[in-house]
């Protein structure tokens, strides 16, 4: 496999750099004083098919230099915001490759750029400050392909299996269309659901704090978001596209999308109901393809379906509504083997586990954004939530400790309820002066979960002289725990100059959770729960007051901008043991410094530094007395003495985008220390009817510290972006502290990851060839002989094609291979799926014969070491079934049917038009 993979790379090179490449420089100036211009828009284009084959914008002193040419008659396109476009002509020959055009020149005279249109290929990537710009009809996808499709085309976005997204090496946590939200905060209903031909462009955007975006200094506060925006042939009308399939095994297949989008106005509606392990939204019991549930394991019945409604009125009001519910049946079968080190004792907890849930949840988010007056805004942004679970879980293991040994199994039922509800109320003011505001947030929580379970748990202890010494626990658990939560913040800004500013901020935070647990032993007498138990029972009630004050300066300058502030905050807790009688009170105070730098080198170059101090509380359940004794292998008690973690955290990134070669380069560096690290302390238990079981003691502990780096370098192998070499490389390291039989234990982890991927973009190939790896080590002080070293290695390929007649044959395979988990869990295996379709009705119908897992050989295991624990598991998997399916794409745009994206008739316009030339300015 790996021999193949080096020939594509060697065949590839070969075929990109077989002919001799040229050049072309110049220098942009304005005919009126001779000065350079910086950032006019290049483009050159082929003349002998009329193809774009890159795009640029000058230096600061005007100057531009294209690499990489190959023989040719080629037009170069120089414009600028204001000024005429001018044309220049070049020929690149064997014997003449290095151009040299000297000045080019725009006239003065204005023009409107919404009237300039050459027809030519869009840049395939654009750098606008804070957002990668990724034309989406530069990069090909196969009929009836969805936006996840076509994330996985882009250089530096990575998509796991279970459809999790990451961007530049960090994490993608929202997903807007148009610059709206969609289904609020769940990024897989729009990148699993919506269809790939509705796209114009994929921006990746360092989107700044709403505090941020409203006063207009950068406080530092970035997340990284993706904007689809829509075609203009798709803002009105309908579209959308149902599958339903059908295979062996009863395997079913069913969803469907529709949209209606009249300019704002925006409608979608989505459903879902398969058993194939596919889940197009987040947070639900499992997710992803390919039988892996996003890592989770097991087969999953999945039914879903929502409604998301957005609207921009007259006025400028933003309404968003949201509705999805979603019912998921899940069966997991587990084999787990986990070793604890304690000191010099090891024990090892072999489980076998089948569990079976069923969980529906519901979700209505609401969002209003209106304008007051010209100067004040009010958002209202209302959510709730609503989730039933019930569980049965049933096991059968076994805990060695050499001297004695104890097998058990265990029946637990459970049935549990969470509502809750949200609101958020943004009200923002500016002031006549430039960079005054005043913005007031009320944020409120309210979070319930009853619980009930039915804990059955029979044991029989084996000494070493095969004393046999039975143990059985019936139990019935009630928990309900409430919580409660206000936020108020308050933020002045007042300008100093035109590039400082200075901004004061107050928080006022109220946090009161109350856990109420009542243990009852079944009492044979009358056959009823009704024995209290009063060492597993407690009332608990914990409230948390904060005030938190500070002040920040801030700079916005040309090339750069600068952040740094400190707050100090206050935090009042007690805890009250109501069943005991006791109350804890503590007092602490914090100082937050915030620091950011950020320097332009220029619109497609950033280097960026930014420092956060923060605060975490404890939870209720660290914090509650009360022992828990469901797990079979440990019993858990609280700690009220925690105190609450502190984190200084650096990041650094930098990102850097050649534009006209779409090579990009992104390394982000993320360091954390924390001190007061709320950490577990392990003892085995050596008497009484939890002997044999592991104490977990919540407990403060420093000298720990985290790091980890990920870096993503994209490179183009062939010309117009038709094959691209994508590599991403990351480490983590993490220094922890825990305590096992009352010795400190220090556990150093880290691991190393990288990726290699050839992306096409051609018209009928679709390929994808790439091979991952890591290798991860763990070293523990109190047990060196226990230090462990695995590795996985995965090499894969996708490919299809389509043949004439509109006939496509697609491969995707994937070889998995794990090693140094041990006999039981090294694996490696290979794992095909293949399907042929044919397009049918003018292409709006498609029918497929697919099948999944076509050896029968997918695996699930996976492997964790921290701390003192090292565990292996493996898990059923969704393994071979077949499925014929058929798909039908509705495109009904401004009272015409459409094809494909195109007008029946008519072929799609692709170029430049105005907003391409736009930009720059004219130096001075």
């Amino acid at each position: 496999m790996r021999r193949i993979f080096t020939l594509i790379l060697i065949l590839c090179s070969a075929f990109a750099y077989a002919q001799k490449t040229g050049n072309v420089s110049g220098r942009v100036i304005q005919s009126k004083d001779k000065k350079p211009i910086d950032y006019a828009s290049i483009a050159i284009k082929n003349l002998s098919d009329s193809v774009t084959v890159g795009a640029m914008s000058t230096g600061e002193d005007g100057k531009f230099i294209y690499k990489g040419l190959k023989p040719g008659t080629y037009r170069l396109y120089a414009a600028f915001l204001g000024l005429k476009n001018t044309t220049k002509d070049f020929t690149i020959s064997a014997d003449k490759t290095d151009i040299e055009l000297g000045d080019v020149v725009l006239e003065g005279a204005a023009i409107d750029l919404q009237t300039v249109e050459i027809k030519a290929e869009i840049p395939p990537i654009v750098v606008k400050k804070d957002t990668l710009e990724f034309n989406a009809s530069s990069f090909k996808v196969i009929e009836n392909a969805v936006v996840e499709d076509l994330l996985k085309k882009l250089p530096g976005v990575e998509v796991d299996k279970a459809g999790a997204i990451k961007a530049q090496g960090e994490t993608i946590t929202k997903v807007r269309v148009d610059g709206k939200e969609f289904f609020s905060n769940d990024p897989l209903l729009a990148t699993k659901n919506l269809p790939a031909d509705m796209i114009d462009k994929i921006q990746i955007i360092d989107e700044l704090s709403d505090q941020a975006q409203f006063t207009g200094i950068d406080d530092g506060s970035r997340t990284k978001i993706i904007n689809i925006t829509t075609r203009k042939d798709r803002k009105n009308g309908y579209f959308g596209n149902s599958t339903a399939g059908y295979g062996s095994d009863d395997r079913y297949d069913i969803n469907a999308n529709m949209n209606r989008f009249n300019q704002d106005r925006k409608i979608s509606v989505v459903a879902q109901f398969n058993n194939v392990n596919k889940q197009n939204f987040g947070g639900g019991l499992g997710g992803g393809n390919g039988g892996n549930n996003g890592g989770r394991g097991g087969i999953t019945d999945t039914k879903a379906g929502g409604i998301n409604f957005v609207d921009v009125y007259a006025d400028q009001t933003e309404v968003n509504f949201s509705y999805f519910v979603n019912k998921s049946d899940n069966l997991i079968e587990r084999n787990s083997v986990t070793q604890n080190l304690l000191g010099n004792v090891t024990t090892i907890f072999d489980n076998k586990q089948v569990n079976t849930s069923d969980r529906l949840n519901h979700r209505l988010n609401f969002m209003v954004d209106t304008k007051l007056d010209s100067l004040t805004s009010l958002r209202i942004q209302p959510n709730l939530s609503y989730t039933n679970n019930e569980s049965l879980n049933i096991s059968r293991y076994n805990r060695d400790y050499k001297r004695y040994m104890i097998d058990g199994s265990q029946t637990l039922t459970n049935h549990s309820t969470a509502p809750s509800i949200s609101n958020n109320i943004l009200l923002r003011k500016k002031f006549m002066r430039r960079g005054r505001t005043l913005s007031l947030n009320l944020s409120t929580n309210i979070n319930n979960n009853d619980s009930e379970n039915y804990n059955n748990n029979p044991e029989t202890r084996i000494d070493s002289g095969n004393v046999i010494t039975p143990k059985i626990t019936n139990q019935f658990n009630d928990q309900e725990s409430e919580s409660l939560s206000q936020n108020t913040r308050l933020v002045y800004t007042e300008p100093i100059s035109k590039t400082l500013s200075l901004e004061f901020n107050y928080q006022n935070g109220y946090n009161h959770n109350t856990s109420d647990r009542y243990t009852y032993n079944y009492n044979p007498a009358t056959l009823q729960y009704d024995l209290l138990d009063q060492t597993y029972s407690n009332v608990y009630e914990n409230t948390i007051l904060t005030n938190n004050a500070g002040f920040s300066f801030n700079t916005n300058e040309k090339k750069y901008n600068w952040n740094v502030g400190i707050a100090v905050q206050n935090t009042d807790r007690t805890n009250n043991n109501i069943s005991r009688g006791y109350v804890l009170r503590q007092n602490v105070f914090n100082y937050t410094p915030s620091a950011m730098f950020r320097y332009n080198f220029s619109n497609s170059k950033r280097l960026v530094f930014n420092y956060r101090g923060t605060t975490n509380q404890p939870t209720i359940q660290q914090l509650q007395p009360i022992p828990n004794n469901t797990n079979t292998q440990s019993i858990p008690v609280g700690n009220p003495d925690l105190k609450p973690e502190f984190n200084n955290t650096l990041r650094v990134a930098y990102n850097t985008f050649t534009a006209g070669k779409n090579r990009s380069l992104f390394v982000n560096l993320n360091l954390t220390q924390t001190s007061n690290r709320i950490a577990n302390s392990s003892s085995l238990i050596q008497s009484g009817d939890d002997q044999g079981k592991l104490a977990i003691l919540p407990v403060n502990v420093n000298g720990v510290y985290s790091g980890n780096i990920t870096s993503s370098l994209s490179l183009p192998i062939m010309q117009e972006n038709k094959l691209n070499f994508h590599i991403n490389i990351g480490g983590n390291y993490d220094r922890d502290v825990n305590f096992t039989n009352s010795l400190k234990n220090i556990t150093n982890s880290w691991s190393v990851t990288n990726g290699y991927r050839l992306v096409s973009n051609l018209e009928k190939l679709d390929l994808t060839a790439g091979v991952n790896g890591s290798v991860n080590r763990a070293t523990y002080s109190v047990q060196p002989n226990s230090n462990t070293r695995y590795y996985t290695f995965s090499p894969n390929v996708s490919v299809s094609y389509l043949f004439p007649g509109d006939i496509r044959w697609s491969v995707d395979a994937d070889y998995n291979q794990n090693t140094g988990r041990g006999a039981d869990f090294d694996t490696h295996f290979t794992l095909i799926n293949s399907f042929i379709s044919k397009q049918l009705f003018k292409n709006r119908g498609t029918f497929k014969a697919a099948v999944n897992d076509l050896l029968n050989e997918n695996q699930g295991v996976s492997r964790t070491a921290n701390n003192n624990t090292i565990r292996d598991e493996s898990f059923n998997v969704l393994k071979r079934y077949f499925m014929f399916s058929f798909t039908y794409s509705l495109n009904r745009m401004g009272g015409r049917n459409m094809i494909r994206g195109n007008q029946e008739g008519g072929g799609r316009d692709r170029g430049f038009g105005g907003g391409g030339f736009g930009g720059g300015r004219s130096r001075n």
